[in-house]
């Protein structure tokens, strides 16, 4: 291996192929583990991916396959490679000045997790217990020219834990599982969406770096910008001053000196690569060095949807007087900045995120890590996920604190698209340990973090943890605890401390919920941002329009993931909720008893898989969607943060994108919630399900998230369930950006004389792009449904298939799953996907669904039965007889497909080729 060079430093790059042994463990530990032979292991990895690679571990994903690898967690395990040093490497540009250092080499690891003793030649280097830090160790005395061994031994995260458990005493929490013990990622150890996976391994890349004098450990930008954006919040600003301090690791030449004579310069070039400032100061041999860069005519970063997100190319070296160049480094940075704004606002305190001067209402997504084993995932496979929050309305991520701290692909892909990161600190749920060891780790993790990722323009929040102050106040933390601390000093202390040396001018938030002060409730909805989990846990989805926060960063409702992602991790069984293997994959607390509850007022108890899989979605993207487009026509609310954007896994949860990549119905139905301009019906009052209508009236309401003011045409229809208009109206709402506008609608719509036979349609937008609002004035179980009709037909169309269907009765909630078309096309169900769902037609209305693969390659066949149930499903339908006679609704008519896949659409069916 061949180190690589640069003029100020060499590097070793030591990823690639290691062997893996097995030291110790339980019992249960397989006999190939205990036979101590070597096996082939990747690096980054974890033990879990490097056992499923060699054909030892079966998916653990798959049925209970999870239950047999706890014996990982509970083992010992050493990582080791042999490598071949050639000998400390000239330095290129070092000059040869009497006490000159001698250059350095460093073994770097950027992630071991968790419990790790570092060996090299034999000798031990280094100790760590921390999964989220990166270290670096002088091992240039340790370093032989010619072969080297390094070895690095991980002892068990999970009987670490119990140990600490038991010096510390308990802390309360919501699994019996010890993760607020030590620090490493908190979901491995199981969630309420997530499996419990205890890994081990070497989880991001480890390599020798050999330098000389001078060493950049940082760089963090901060903006401030001279004047305001332009009126319509797209343009660009007066000047903007760059203050970029630059973290240099100086080697001792004797006690309490270090080199000098140098000096730090840097470059700023503009999205074009024309430089367009440039800066120079001496380095500060005591510690960081700031500089300062002007921009006279900057091009300011905006968050999606206002404006576009150029990215400067920042350059900064240390050179010495004599011109050598001795570090270098280079990142991307955007021009903007942002606020935190608390001012008063209905009749309690506003939260709303002001970025370059302008208040932005959040449209996100809570975003957990994308796989348990976090070195599985690729660039690609996030630039995917990133996509897909962009194209569900997105303009923000908030990565939540039970995960990882955010890697800088991630962090790149959000400053590309404009999405916004809320970035929680590493605390979820429980209360946590405030020794002095812990304070010390939290405080190197966390400036590591904050140095790191402070030069991304889409970081605009970093949040102390998740739900620890609620834990305090509401979950019976202070009877264990009796007044042992929980955690609070490094929400309020230590991480804000940390941010106003390293990186400050950033917004910082205590906790999620948060209300201002740990003197006040913190999911108080009077200020700051909530979470509402009653309406999940206890209530109809229409409750979601009882409440009236400022901002609301977790809300979300279960469901499960596409059918094919089921079924794949569910071998045996149908897929009900009475399946142990379909139970083995919910971890939501009273999880089916919750989803039946919410199937209950709408469609009772469902008969059959398919319609207990199809309707739960169902269910899942009308909450979502009627609760955000409540909170999003309330004027005060800032923002809605839905629980969960992915997931990691085949599990039933609140994600919109489910493990394999698949978006589910509410994901559409989120995407049109989310859009910028927005119209929607709601009750002049609150109404639950005591009060469904909202006895004072429904009104319109336009939402304006755009750049300029937007003028809206609806026209109002009450219509009953044939189609038939009974009442209509015409509306104009005029609304400016970043507001909202309403008009009561008359009574003559919004009061029906049959709610059981009719319902309200309010069509808005320009031709081509219309947008449909609807109100159901009773749930479906009261709802006069009609079996529902249409004609289909399908069509090959440049590699993809156009699948027309035309409504001959009203067609609710009209879904494509595009996944079920996977074995009749011959590609994976994973591969495939539809343009649109949820989508509601009146009788005589069609609509178009375009399928097709998601890598741009070509479908090759249109089966029919890509216009037939189960690919095709509305409210109501059923699923065909073995005759062509379709069951349930109460009527006998066609069927709309054989139910054999594939099997050809007969004549005058419920859904029929044209």
């Amino acid at each position: 291996m061949t180190p690589s060079r640069t003029a100020h430093h060499a590097s070793l790059d030591l990823s690639g192929p290691w062997d893996l042994i097995w030291q110790d463990g339980p019992e249960d530990t397989p006999a190939y583990a205990r036979r101590g032979t070597p096996l082939a292991a990747t690096v980054p990895g974890q033990v879990h991916t490097d056992l499923m690679a060699a054909g030892l571990l079966e998916d653990p994903d798959t049925g209970f396959g999870e239950l047999d690898q706890y014996w990982i967690g509970h083992s010992t395990w050493t990582y080791s490679r042999t490598f071949t040093w050639p000998g400390t490497p000239e330095m290129p540009g070092t000059p040869e000045t009497a006490g000159s250092p001698e250059p350095r080499t460093d073994l770097v690891a950027e992630g071991l997790d968790t419990f790790a003793v570092v060996r090299l030649n034999g000798q031990e280097i280094a100790r760590t217990s921390d999964q989220h830090v990166g270290w670096r160790w002088d091992v240039s005395d340790r370093l032989v020219v010619g072969e080297n061994v390094l070895a690095i031994t991980f002892g068990s995260a999970w009987d670490a834990a119990h140990e600490c458990e038991r010096a510390v005493g308990e802390l309360p929490r919501p699994y019996d599982e010890p993760y607020a013990y030590v620090r490493k990622s908190a979901c491995n150890f199981g969630w309420d969406w997530g499996p419990h996976y205890i890994t081990a391994g070497i989880w991001q890349p480890i390599r020798l770096e050999t330098w000389s004098r001078a060493r950049i450990e940082s760089v963090r930008p901060a903006v401030e910008l001279a004047g305001a954006e332009s009126a319509d919040g797209s343009g660009d600003a007066a000047p903007a001053h760059v203050r970029v301090t630059v973290g240099i690791d100086l080697p001792v030449i004797l006690p309490g000196t270090a080199p000098s004579g140098l000096t730090l310069a840097a470059v700023l070039t503009d999205p074009d690569g024309k430089e367009v400032a440039r800066s120079a100061a001496p380095v500060n041999s005591a510690g960081d060095t700031s500089l300062e860069l002007t921009v006279t005519e900057p091009r300011l970063w905006w968050p999606a949807g206002l404006g576009a997100q150029p990215l400067y190319g920042l350059s900064v070296e240390v050179v010495h007087d004599d011109g050598g160049v001795l570090a270098t480094d280079s990142r991307r940075v955007g021009l903007r900045t942002v606020q935190i704004d608390e001012s008063p606002a209905g009749g309690g305190t506003g939260w709303a995120i002001v970025v370059n001067g302008r208040r932005v209402r959040i449209r996100g997504y809570n975003w957990i890590p994308e796989d348990p084993f976090i070195a599985e995932v690729t660039d690609e496979r996030l630039g995917r996920r990133l996509d897909q929050a962009v194209d569900g309305g997105a303009n923000l991520l908030r990565v939540w604190g039970g995960g990882y701290f955010s890697t800088e692909a991630f962090m790149d892909g959000c400053d590309e698209r404009g999405l916004m990161v809320w970035h929680d600190f590493l605390f979820a749920c429980s209360a946590y340990d405030e020794s002095p060891e812990m304070v010390a780790s939290v405080t190197l993790e966390a400036e590591q973090a904050v140095a790191r990722l402070a030069a991304h323009p889409s970081l605009v929040l970093w949040c102390g943890g998740n739900e620890c102050v609620w834990g305090d106040y509401d979950w019976g933390w202070r009877e264990i605890l009796q007044g042992r601390p929980w955690g609070a000093r490094f929400y309020t202390e230590i991480l804000p401390g940390v941010i106003d040396r390293v990186d400050p001018g950033r917004p910082y938030l205590p906790n999620s919920p948060w209300s201002g002060s740990l003197d006040i409730h913190p999911n108080d909805p009077a200020s700051g941002p909530v979470h509402i989990w009653t309406v999940w846990n206890d209530q109809d989805y229409t409750h979601y329009r009882d409440v009236d926060p400022a901002f609301v960063s977790e809300m979300g409702w279960c469901a499960p993931p596409a059918w094919s992602t089921l079924r794949a991790a569910v071998t045996e069984g149908e897929l009900l909720p009475d399946n142990p293997q379909v139970a083995h994959h919910m971890r939501a607390d009273r999880g089916m008893e919750k989803l039946a509850r919410g199937l209950e007022p709408y469609f009772g108890t469902p008969d059959t898989a398919e319609d207990w899989h199809y309707l739960t979605q169902v269910v899942q993207a009308r909450s979502q969607s009627a609760g955000a487009e409540w909170l999003r026509s309330r004027e005060r609310c800032a923002g809605v943060v839905i629980w969960q954007l992915n997931d990691c896994w085949p599990v039933l949860s609140w994600s919109a994108v489910d493990g394999a990549g698949i978006e589910k119905p509410v994901f559409y139905g989120l995407r049109r919630s989310f859009a910028p301009e927005l119209v929607t019906i709601v009750p002049v009052t609150p109404g639950g399900t005591d009060d469904p209508a909202g006895t004072g009236g429904l009104e319109l309401v336009a939402v304006n998230d755009g750049t300029g003011p937007w003028q809206a045409e609806i026209r109002v229809r009450r219509l009953r369930v044939d189609g038939t208009e009974v009442a209509s109206g015409h509306y104009r709402l005029e609304t400016a950006a970043d507001s909202t506008s309403r008009v009561q609608l008359d009574s003559v719509l919004a009061s029906s004389g049959n709610g059981g036979e009719e319902f309200l349609v309010a069509d808005y937008g320009s031709a081509g792009q219309e947008q449909r609002a609807l109100w159901f004035f009773v749930p479906d179980a009261a709802f006069d449904t009609k079996t529902p009709r249409f004609e289909s037909s399908v069509e090959l169309s440049g590699g993809a298939l156009q699948v027309t269907v035309r409504a001959e009765t009203l067609l609710r909630d009209l879904c494509l799953f595009a996944d079920r078309l996977a074995a009749d096309l011959d590609v994976p169900a994973s591969l495939l996907q539809v343009d649109d769902m949820m989508r509601t037609l009146l009788p005589g209305e069609s609509v178009t669904f375009t399928v097709s693969r998601r890598d741009g390659g070509a479908l090759l066949t249109a089966p029919p039965s890509a216009g037939a149930w189960p690919v095709l499903r509305s409210i109501g339908d059923s699923a065909p007889e073995p005759d062509g006679v379709a069951h349930g609704a109460g009527a006998d008519v066609d069927a709309g497909a054989a139910a054999d896949a594939g099997a050809a659409v007969p004549a005058g069916s419920l859904g029929r080729p044209l």
